[in-house]
Formats: structure tokens, C-alpha cells, sequence
């Protein structure tokens, strides 16, 4: 704007000087040359104002050019760098969201690994837990059988003591016999005695 208003003053300065024009300058108190030389002045005048105004209305239709190509650049550079901005933004997002992903899937595996250990170890523990309880019912069932053929062998060998008792209390035996009914009888009291310990 500045420009346009310096370049204007500066046409109207240049234009008075009135390089291009033959007329002798004017003393007061002077008649004119001529009856004529006052139209010719008025006209002179005019087509100088109308050409001080064309060269005006020329430059300033040049600044404005001039003023709307560099507002246009500034236009296209303002785009360029937004577009710019834009991509590094869509850019950031895009890593953004692929980190978030890739956080996500270690989140995932992680959890997953967690899960298997946990099952393997519950496993463990089930297989130990279950062979601990096999073993021991197994202990405890044998321990069951052994006492049930202990009282067995017991109550056997007591049968067997009540018929030697009866065999030597009936008196048919020989005197050897009885020795040795009787040897049987303290042999098979003495362990029934050591088996109750």
C-alpha cells in the first residue's frame, strides 16, 4: 500500500514539470498569446490530468498484480507446509497405532505364556498330589492286607494249638507223641506271644 501511495505521488510530481509542453511560461499581468491560448491551456491540462491519472491507475494495477502473485505464493508455500505437517502427523499416528499394536500383542503373549505355566503348574501338582494319595492308599491297603493275614494266621495257629490241646487231653496219644504235640504246642505259643508284641 505504501508503495502504491509513494509511486503515486511520485507520477504527479514528475507529470507538473511539464517536460513535454512548448507553452511559455505565464507573468502575471500578461495577456495570453492568442484568443485561443486559453481553451488550448484548459485542454492541455486535461489530457495531462487524464495521463497523470493512466500512469496511476497503471501502477497501481501493477502493485496489485504484483501484490496478488505474492499473495498466492504465500498461499501455495502455506499449503505445502500444511500438507507437510499433515503427513508427519499421519505418520505419527500410523507409529502410534502400530506401537499400541505390537504392545498389545507382547500383552497378549505375555499372558499367554502366564497361562501355560500356571496350567503346567497345577498340573504338577495334581500328578504329585494324586501319585502322594495313590501311594499312600496303596501303603495303607497293604498294611490292611498283612494285619488281615497276621489275625488269619493267628486265629490258625490258636485252632491248631485248641486241637493239640484236645488231641492230649484225649489219651490217645503214645508218651512220644504227646513230647512232641507238647514241643509243637510251646513252639507255636511262643510265637503267637512274640506276634502279639
Amino acid at each position: 500500500m505504501i508503495r502504491v501511495l509513494f509511486g503515486t505521488v511520485l507520477v504527479l510530481l514528475l507529470a507538473g514539470c511539464g517536460e513535454g509542453s512548448k507553452q511559455q511560461p505565464y507573468l502575471m499581468g500578461q495577456n495570453p498569446n492568442g484568443p485561443y491560448a486559453a481553451g488550448i491551456q484548459a485542454r492541455s491540462e486535461k489530457v495531462e490530468t487524464a495521463k497523470i491519472q493512466a500512469d496511476a491507475q497503471k501502477e497501481i494495477a501493477r502493485i496489485n498484480k504484483e501484490r496478488d502473485i505474492e499473495v498466492q505464493k504465500l498461499i501455495a508455500q502455506t499449503d505445502v507446509t500444511k500438507a507437510g505437517i499433515n503427513k508427519e502427523v499421519a505418520m505419527e499416528e500410523v507409529e502410534t497405532k502400530k506401537t499400541a499394536i505390537e504392545k498389545k500383542h507382547e500383552y497378549s503373549t505375555h499372558l499367554l505364556w502366564l497361562f501355560g505355566v500356571a496350567l503346567a503348574l497345577i498340573f504338577l501338582f495334581l500328578f504329585y498330589y494324586t501319585g502322594k494319595n495313590r501311594k499312600e492308599r496303596l501303603k495303607k491297603h497293604e498294611d490292611e492286607l498283612m494285619a488281615k493275614m497276621r489275625l488269619q494266621e493267628q486265629e490258625m495257629k490258636m485252632r491248631m494249638a485248641e486241637k493239640m490241646l484236645d488231641s492230649l487231653a484225649s489219651g490217645k496219644l503214645s508218651p512220644e507223641q504227646e513230647n512232641r504235640l507238647i514241643e509243637a504246642l510251646e513252639h507255636t505259643t511262643t510265637k503267637l506271644i512274640e506276634q502279639k508284641k
